[in-house]
């Protein structure tokens, strides 16, 4: 795999279990919550 940049700028994330976004969409279609979605990401592919 190579890649430049893997974000949820740039690619769709959602939960398995909720189907809750975690990406772009959630600042696209004012869903709320950006930030602590883009934590939660990070906090999923931090190991």
């Amino acid at each position: 795999l190579l890649a430049d940049e893997i974000s949820p700028d740039n690619c769709r994330f959602w939960d398995t279990v909720t189907h809750e976004k975690l990406d772009k969409d959630r600042f696209r279609q004012d869903l709320g919550g950006v930030v602590e979605a883009y934590k939660e990401m990070l906090d999923r592919l931090t190991l």
